[in-house]
């Protein structure tokens, strides 16, 4: 909830009746001592209404000292009390129920993201008391007895000591300990990791444990830096590897090397061919066009294992260098065009890039074959998807049909053979118009005449097609939906459009996804997790409110503006693009 930073309002004291009833409140939720409470929540006590950077509405109440102990989310008294870490550090006891991790992955969680099954401790997730879905929790990491994260329960732990293939998230993080809530305290220098205790070996048999990660393929060294390499690096050509090479194998020299290359490359290939895209906040140059151009066995290395550390001295640098040119807009950089003519930019060799390596993958390739009414290609995947409208003419219709034309089961007409069927009875009944022969002749003796015409309607002739689209809007609209060789499947009305919005929330902008659960081709979080690797951002599954709890709905959120990345992805799954719809309506220019 605080990876980014969030707006407060005016800071107020608490009443002593407020408090009082808070402190009733905080003793009834996490089963402390009165006195252990009015220590943690002294008079003085403050507190502040806040909103996130998603537009989320929490108060935040505070001790003496501006440190924040506990927030609720949402307006008024009525959403869950959240201690903070400040409140974790002052008090002594366990305030939730605790699940561990490894130390490498709590600045993960400091940017947002869930803590997913896989890096839980087993240990600790069986001594977990029986709690359902949503409820708080705290996460510690290996070697430190320090708090480094608070959340709530991604599912039961019944269901989550079933998972015996450890996908799935088992903590949503609500806040960390270095994120932009914890910043707003006295500790805001301090790091994200306490440092472990324990001896070296200890720990790391621990880690092991987890099995956070599967072992990357290859020997994982660096080429050697010869001379021809050097020159290589020059010419902004990536040293060439065998495997992926790891973050610790690589100086923030070879960092800040890699970054700059990839920037050269996506200014010579994109970026100076659209001047239109300008201005740009740099965030958005640096997810959508500067990481996708890493080259393809480093894809796990980011910006703070530069030189750099943070984005915007990176811009500020390469704007020193000539090759682009940036300034602040409102507190935030924005890039606002790019030298296409630069002599580094002409003299960059093109190399194999992340988004290569990932379209050329046989389950992420925006490419795979999607049929629509027809017959699927040779070379489509097991999982091509065909979809095909169909219609139920009136009864009317179906009774004056000729012998000869055959009719489907259920009465269920393509296009194409409805139109056969019309054309079919308009030759049985020669009524086709003498002198245009796309027309036919409407009497008022005729059985499709009272079929076609409207109440109170009166013509003559009609075109075969205005005839056929009347057909199609009187009778009922139904849809099928075949995935690869299984039974196709029929559904009332027709295919459902997927939408993508995008939509500024403050300063940024995030893409939001929706209305695709009809489908059945996906679930959200395979897509959030496939879109938070190749868009190199945030993503977030949440319900959307007034949703059915049976049959519930659900929104995918990735954090800046991706939708011909996220048509792509849902292309690979098997949703055609005709049904999808892009809404930029919200989007503030």
């Amino acid at each position: 909830m605080f990876k980014r930073p969030f707006t407060s309002k005016t800071t107020t004291p608490v009443r002593s009746s407020d408090l009082r009833k808070f402190r009733d409140e905080v003793v009834a939720t996490f089963e402390l001592s009165p006195s252990s409470v009015k220590t943690l929540l002294p008079d003085g006590t403050q507190t502040t209404k806040i909103t996130t950077h998603l537009d989320e509405p929490c108060t935040l109440y505070s001790g003496p000292s501006s440190d924040p102990l506990f927030f609720r989310i949402g307006k008024g008294t009525d959403g869950p009390v959240v201690p903070t870490l400040y409140a974790f550090d002052q008090y002594p006891g366990d305030l939730l129920p605790v699940l561990v991790t490894a130390p490498q992955v709590v600045e993960h969680l400091v940017s947002g993201s869930a803590l997913f099954l896989a890096g839980v401790s087993d240990q600790s997730l069986q001594d977990l008391p029986d709690l359902e879905e949503g409820a708080l929790v705290a996460v510690s990491a290996i070697g430190s007895p320090a708090i480094v994260a608070v959340g709530q329960l991604g599912a039961d732990k019944k269901e989550l000591l079933k998972a015996t293939d450890k996908k799935g998230k088992a903590v949503i993080t609500l806040h960390a300990r270095g994120d932009y809530l914890y910043k707003s305290g006295s500790e805001s220098e301090s790091g994200p990791v306490p440092p472990p205790s324990g001896s070296g070996d200890e720990l790391a048999e621990d880690v092991s444990k987890l099995e956070l990660e599967p072992k990357s393929k290859g020997n994982g060294k660096k080429a050697s830096k010869g001379e021809s390499s050097r020159k290589d690096e020059a010419q902004g050509a990536p040293v060439e590897t065998t495997g992926e090479v790891s973050a610790e194998s690589m100086s923030p020299a070879d960092v800040d090397q890699m970054f700059k290359t990839a920037l050269l490359l996506s200014i010579k290939q994109t970026l100076s061919k659209s001047p239109s895209l300008f201005p740009m906040p740099a965030s958005s140059l640096f997810s959508a066009h500067i990481l996708p151009n890493r080259p393809a066995h480093l894809s796990g290395i980011d910006i703070k294992k530069s030189s750099w550390k943070k984005l915007a001295p990176f811009i500020k640098a390469v704007a020193k260098l000539g090759w682009v040119t940036a300034k602040e807009v409102k507190g935030e950089l924005v890039v606002m065009s790019v030298n296409g003519t630069h002599a580094d930019v002409e003299a960059v060799r093109s190399y194999k890039t992340i988004a290569q390596g990932s379209s050329s993958s046989p389950s992420d390739s925006p490419t795979t074959n999607i049929t629509t009414g027809g017959s699927s290609s040779s070379n489509s995947s097991a999982a091509d998807v065909v979809v095909r409208e169909l219609f139920k003419p009136p009864s009317a219709f179906r009774g004056i049909l000729p012998d000869e034309v055959e009719q489907p089961d259920h009465d269920l007409y393509t296009s194409a053979q409805l139109k056969s069927a019309l054309l079919s009875y308009v030759t049985s009944h020669s009524i086709s118009h003498p002198r245009d022969q796309k027309f036919i002749q409407l009497s008022p003796d005729d059985a499709l005449t009272s079929v076609l015409l409207k109440k109170g309607e009166d013509l003559d002739v009609m075109s075969k097609d205005e005839a056929l689209k009347r057909l199609k809007e009187a009778g009922t609209k139904f849809w099928e939906l075949r995935k690869g060789k299984e039974d196709p499947v029929v559904k009332k009305g027709t295919p459902p459009l997927v939408k993508i919005a995008i939509k500024t929330v403050g300063k940024r902008q995030v893409t939001l996804i929706s209305n695709f659960e009809q489908w059945g081709l996906f679930t959200a979080e395979e897509v959030a997790e496939d879109l938070r690797h190749r868009a190199a951002s945030s993503t977030a599954v949440q319900p959307i409110h007034g949703s059915s709890p049976k049959k519930p709905l659900f929104e995918i959120m990735v954090q800046g503006s991706h939708e011909s990345l996220v048509t792509q992805v849902l292309a690979a799954r098997g949703l055609p693009k005709q049904y999808v719809e892009v809404d930029l309506s919200k989007l503030k220019r």
